[in-house]
Formats: structure tokens, sequence, C-alpha cells
């Protein structure tokens, strides 16, 4: 009973270790940000560039509305 104890918790150690040896492996071979975070700021840099132009855009035509009164 003892012995069956020690080889199953032996082997659980060795598929761990595989496992962890296997996704640092996996995590150091990825070449800086994820994907998705790199879409995300993407995303958000879109975002602001859309914004920007459209207070230009709006202060632009404000302006042209005070000429017109």
């Amino acid at each position: 009973m003892m012995l069956n104890l020690y080889v199953e918790s032996q082997l659980m150690r060795r598929d761990l270790e595989s496992w962890l040896a296997k996704q640092r492996k996996r995590m150091l071979a990825e070449d800086g940000m994820s994907e998705t975070i790199q879409n995300v700021l993407w995303a958000i840099f879109a975002i602001a560039i859309v914004g920007i132009v459209a207070a230009i855009i709006q202060a632009y035509v404000v302006s042209k509305a005070n000429e017109i009164r």
C-alpha cells in the first residue's frame, strides 16, 4: 500500500515537472507581448486617434459657426 502511494506520487511529480518544463519553454519562446495585448493596444491607439480627429473637426466647425453668427 505505502509502496503504491510512493510510486504514484513520484509519477505525478515527474508528470508535473514535465508539464512545467513545457510551459516554461513555451513562455520563453513567445517574443514580447502576447497577440491579444497587442490587439488591445492597437484598438486603444485607433480610438485615441479617432477622438483627436473628431475634436479637431468639432473645433473647426464651431469656429466656422461662430463666424457665421
